[in-house]
């Protein structure tokens, strides 16, 4: 505090200094000839020599002298009708100099908090990150980031993080930072189908439904690791429809929604998109689909936790996944809540205890 206060009263001096400094120069010249007057005088003489020298004839020599006379003479009576410039500036300018730090002094000591101890970053977000383990609820969007983003630096080399992060960004709608997030955690597992779902899904959310090139290599990735997995399948088909290949992408389609359960609620939306495009030709008028952020914290941590609840979803109907309970496990760890990531190892032991390698990938980031 007394650096600040110490810095403040410098600059100010600085400041009053400078003001001071051309008050003077200003009042020192305020008496003096006006210096239009001289540019005039300077032009007469200036003609009498091109005359001398022969450059000029009698006739112009006359007209010129005669105009810049008149010039001279018009600017005198303009110069001596100005009011003239007022003493003692500099006396108001040390006034002004030396009031103004006062008032800005007096307003901060009325409405500022002086005693108000200093905030640094780091111990902000260690003040974050103790709420997001207990009530990550009360946290703001950017505050939640800043969170997600610690612990990704925390951890290079877990994508869960990243993950968090990437859709979070995307819920802002800043696109670029969100790829970036996804696309490192994909880096980090490359052999992810899920990860390069996650992007390729946010491609087109952050693009209005658009399956974009980069969408289409992402899905691509994951249909190759994964040829079952229903987004991939889904988003491709749907790119090859927007693309013109309408036949292409119906079968793609059709052949999702024989491999999807008859009571998967997606078979039903699916298949009323195949009837549309069927009698169209073409895909509906596309919505914005770019979710905005959540006004509250309460909604942005509900946002974080159903992706994990849809996993943990996912894996109850389908637990024979050990890359996606080691997903999982990592996420609690992420969330700090140490007791479902407890149930969910305990989980992974029971169904892999007689399939060692599973067993080892299920609890890969366990504690």
């Amino acid at each position: 505090m007394i650096l600040f206060w110490f810095l403040a009263g410098l600059i100010a001096c600085a400041a009053a200094l400078l003001i001071l400094i051309r008050a003077g120069r200003a009042e020192r010249t305020a008496g003096g000839p006006d210096p239009r007057l001289e540019v005039y005088r300077r032009q007469l003489s200036e003609i009498d020599d091109l005359a001398e020298r022969g450059l000029l004839g009698p006739e112009e020599h006359r007209a010129a002298k005669a105009e810049a006379g008149r010039r001279l003479l018009s600017e005198a009576e303009d110069a001596g009708a100005r009011p003239a410039r007022p003493k003692g500036g500099r006396r108001l300018a040390l006034a002004g100099a030396a009031l103004a730090p006062a008032l800005a002094l007096g307003v901060y000591l009325l409405l500022g908090s002086p005693g108000l101890r200093d905030q640094p970053y780091a111990e902000r977000l260690k003040a974050w990150r103790q709420i997001a383990n207990t009530d990550p609820g009360k946290l703001d969007v950017d505050e939640t980031a800043a969170v997600l983003e610690s612990i990704a630096a925390e951890r290079p080399d877990d994508p869960q993080p990243l993950i968090f992060l990437g859709r979070l960004r995307a819920a802002q709608g800043q696109a670029g930072a969100a790829v970036r997030a996804l696309d490192r955690a994909a880096q980090l597992r490359p052999r992810d189908p899920d990860i390069w779902s996650i992007l390729g899904q946010t491609e087109v959310a952050l693009a209005d439904g658009e399956v974009t090139s980069d969408a289409r290599e992402a899905f691509e990735k994951a249909r190759a690791l994964d040829p079952k997995a229903p987004a991939p399948r889904y988003f491709l088909a749907r790119g090859d429809i927007a693309a013109g290949r309408v036949q292409q992408g119906l079968q793609g389609w059709k052949e999702l929604a024989a491999d999807l359960p008859a009571s998967d609620p997606r078979r039903t939306e699916l298949m009323g998109e195949i009837e549309q495009v069927s009698r169209t030709g073409a895909l509906p008028a596309a919505e914005p689909q770019a979710q905005r952020p959540p006004a509250e914290g309460a909604q942005q941590a509900q946002f974080i936790q159903s992706m994990v609840d849809r996993l943990a979803a996912r894996l109850k109907a389908q637990p024979d996944d050990p890359e996606g309970w080691a997903r999982l496990i990592r996420a609690y760890g992420v969330l700090g809540q140490t007791g479902r990531r407890d149930e969910a190892i305990a989980t992974a032991r029971r169904l892999f205890k007689d399939r060692p390698a599973d067993l080892k990938t299920a609890l890969s980031t366990a504690p």
